[in-house]
């Protein structure tokens, strides 16, 4: 790869090990135009000034969130090119905040701690496979549809898509209603984001939240979304007293019924089988609980 050719990368990270385990990675894979950045003022200031190919920062770094990072490249921030490929990098993958990478215009998430192999994926994809960019009023980014294949499961939201008869829908399937109940999932998600173990008066909150999602669920004949939120709120109602949830519990459930809100009908199966897995989490759950 000749000088002139090589994509270069710039590694912000606060921590000196972690950029330098990155840039080790980088160079085994042929890449050595590699510059860091310790904190956000360096960031931005070396991402104008050298106009890196890669961005790889962490979503935690002094005086800039990863997230924020992105928005403000995504957004035009002087001059530098919108199409920079974004790395941002985690230790706390919760859907929420995937949600919000997604949103901000991210290319990749990179979930520490990872291997070499999980880093050269995600810069093989921007660099090799990238995205197709789309500049619209609502977003700005690399396309959020990972394969544009026939048996895409998100909603259809582009112009030159085909327009979708609503009218052969159940009422759950329907957009506004998918987007009423994700707003009440989503809830659930941030409300989980900072949940300490014994935090009971976040734990009411969470409850009621999914109390909420049922309701709303049921009223749209979403049975299984409604037998998610039950499965969740029975795990919530036999732990609360005590308030030791357990918190891979919740972001199971809150992962499911994200998808359960992007699967329709045809994915009857698929759907169910989710139901079935939260129900045994929860069993298995409260079985050791009480034998304790």
């Amino acid at each position: 790869m000749s000088n002139a050719t090589a994509p270069t990368f710039l590694i912000a990270d606060p921590d000196p090990h972690a950029r330098n385990l990155l840039a080790e990675v980088l160079r085994a894979a042929g890449y050595f135009a590699i510059t860091h950045a310790r904190d956000g003022k360096e960031l931005l200031e070396k991402t104008c000034e050298l106009r890196p190919r890669v961005v790889i920062t962490t979503s935690r770094i002094p005086g800039i969130s990863g997230l924020e990072f992105t928005r403000l490249i995504r957004a035009g921030f002087k001059d530098v090119p919108r199409q920079t490929s974004i790395i941002v990098m985690t230790d706390t993958p919760t859907k929420a905040f995937l949600d919000a990478a997604q949103k901000s215009g991210a290319d990749e998430m990179l979930v520490r701690p990872f291997s070499s192999q999980a880093v050269m994926i995600r810069v093989k994809s921007v660099l090799e496979r990238p995205r197709e960019f789309v500049d619209s009023v609502v977003y700005i980014g690399p396309c959020r549809r990972r394969r544009m294949v026939e048996d895409y499961r998100g909603p259809r939201r582009r112009f030159t898509d085909p327009l979708e008869d609503e009218s052969m829908l159940a009422e759950w399937e329907k957009d506004s209603n998918r987007a009423i109940v994700q707003a009440c999932v989503r809830k659930i998600s941030e409300l989980a984001i900072d949940l300490s173990p014994d935090d009971r008066r976040k734990l009411r909150e969470i409850y009621f939240a999914t109390k909420e999602v049922e309701s709303v669920a049921d009223s749209l004949k979403d049975q299984m979304m409604g037998d998610a939120a039950r499965s969740l709120g029975r795990y919530l109602s036999a732990v609360g007293a005590s308030g030791h949830v357990d918190k891979e519990v919740l972001i199971t459930h809150i992962d499911a019924m994200h998808t359960l809100g992007i699967l329709g009908s045809k994915h009857h199966d698929e759907r169910e089988g989710l139901i079935k897995g939260l129900q045994q989490v929860v069993d298995k759950k409260l079985t050791r609980l009480r034998a304790a």
